[in-house]
Formats: structure tokens, C-alpha cells, sequence
């Protein structure tokens, strides 16, 4: 009788100790994880791609970003709009979840110039960046789509294949890219002992118009540094114009306590 009512205590108790468990998980916020800091670093995530045309230049621009929860689901993500195709906008997700499950997407377009401005406050603990523009923001306010379908909540590839979905909203105005990965095979290509590249070159001709890139590599703990050559000659309102810029794109890549394999 004793050993009965002993282990009806002892059940009581662990059904009070799970309710707090899972009441504590529920109230944590899903930005107390700090993607900036952890013993391991997944260079197949980048929360953080940034452009500047000079290596002391202050004025850096935000080109896309990543944000986990503790459990490595995206909770936020931004890009410029179209990935690398209109430099005007940064498009702004906020993704709400059912448990595992996205249950909708919030979105907006804002004027990249104020998001850079920002940046800093991506990573700030227990602050959404996302909110960071509300009101009469500079951009637009997009209706939030309640029947996502086809979106990886692990996977930047997938974000960025969403984003670009939503290209009915902006006129496409080609510009620099800054996602290589676009670029599936390249014309020359040179790589370490490890496998990265080290220089890259690719030319597109359409016609009497192409496009031409330059990439030399660099790599830290936690970046890739990319130095791009971009050529390009167009026509503009009947006639051919030749342009060149030369910038280079910083990629912060995901800290995390657990291996990039999934393994502790």
C-alpha cells in the first residue's frame, strides 16, 4: 500500500516538474539564443552577408540575414529583394511556428539604407529585428501569408528560394550579386587544400551585352572575405554603356554549440 501511494506521489510530482518544464519553454523567448557565440561554427549557414566598396569604408550595407532559435529553427530572415537583383529594398521575414510546423510568415520590404543602419540590433538578445520597423516604415508592409508551402525552417537555400517567389511586387532591376551560389559552374576556378575556392571567374554574354565576375577568397574562424571585379556592358535607352565596380562582401557564418554534422 505504501509502495502504491509512494509511486502516485512520485508521478504527481513528475507530471508538476514536466507542466514547469514545458511552461519555462514556452515563455523563453526564441531570440535568447545568440548566434553570434558558441564552440562550433556551420559555414553552410550565414547569418550575416554584408557589402562595402572599400576595406575602411564605415559605410557597410546589409545584404541578407539569418536568425535560429535555440532548437537551430530560422525565426527571422532578410535579404535585399530578389536576392541580387533590386538594391533599393531589404525583404523582411518573421516566421511564426505551431511546435515544428511554420504556421505564417510575416513580410515587408524596407529601404536598405535605414535596415543597414540597424544592423547592429540583428543579434541583440531578446529583440526581434523584424520589429525594429513598425509603423510608417520606410518600404511596404506585405499581407502575411498564412498557407506557406515548400519552406525549409533549417535551410538559408529555401529562404532564399521563398524570397525570390515574392518577385511580383517590385520591378526587376539587375545589379551586383552577392550570393554566388547562383552560380552553379564557373569558367575558372582555384581551390586550397580544403576544398574552398580561392578564385572564381565567370562571364555571361547575351548578345553584345554580358556580365563578368572576378572573386578572390580569404577566410577567417568565422567569415569568408570575398574581393569581386564586376564588369558589365548593357544597353540603356538605346544605347551601350560599360560599367565596373570593384567591392568586397563579408559572410558571418552560424556559432553554434552543436556540430555541423548534428552531433554533440
Amino acid at each position: 500500500m505504501k509502495t502504491r501511494v509512494l509511486a502516485i506521489i512520485i508521478s504527481i510530482l513528475a507530471i508538476i516538474l514536466c507542466e514547469g518544464f514545458i511552461n519555462n519553454m514556452s515563455a523563453q523567448s526564441p531570440y535568447d539564443a545568440d548566434n553570434t557565440n558558441g564552440k562550433y561554427v556551420d559555414m553552410s549557414k550565414p547569418i550575416m552577408i554584408t557589402l562595402k566598396f572599400e576595406e575602411t569604408d564605415p559605410d557597410e550595407s546589409l545584404c541578407e540575414y539569418c536568425r535560429y532559435d535555440a532548437q537551430g529553427k530560422i525565426i527571422e530572415y532578410g535579404c535585399l529583394v530578389g536576392q541580387f537583383d533590386y538594391e533599393t529594398f531589404i525583404r523582411m521575414f518573421k516566421i511564426h511556428y505551431n511546435g515544428e510546423k511554420i504556421d505564417s510568415v510575416q513580410w515587408k520590404e524596407v529601404i536598405s539604407g535605414y535596415a543597414s543602419e540597424k544592423m547592429d540590433l540583428i543579434f541583440k538578445k531578446g529583440t526581434s529585428f523584424y520589429d525594429q520597423f513598425t509603423g510608417d516604415i520606410p518600404g511596404y508592409l506585405r499581407d502575411t501569408d498564412s498557407e506557406v508551402k515548400g519552406l525549409d525552417p533549417h535551410s538559408i537555400a529555401s529562404m532564399r528560394a521563398y524570397a525570390e517567389s515574392k518577385n511580383d511586387i517590385l520591378e526587376r532591376q539587375f545589379g551586383r550579386i552577392y550570393d554566388f551560389s547562383c552560380i552553379k559552374k564557373w569558367d575558372k576556378e582555384k581551390k586550397d587544400k580544403q576544398g574552398r575556392p580561392t578564385y572564381s571567374e565567370n562571364t555571361d554574354d547575351y548578345g553584345d551585352e554580358y556580365e563578368s565576375y572576378k572573386v578572390n577568397y580569404s577566410y577567417g574562424d568565422d567569415y569568408t572575405k570575398l574581393s569581386v571585379n564586376f564588369k558589365k556592358r548593357a544597353m540603356f535607352d538605346e544605347e551601350m554603356y560599360d560599367s565596373e565596380w570593384d567591392y568586397i562582401i563579408f559572410e558571418n557564418y552560424l556559432h553554434t554549440d552543436t556540430k555541423p554534422s548534428g552531433k554533440k
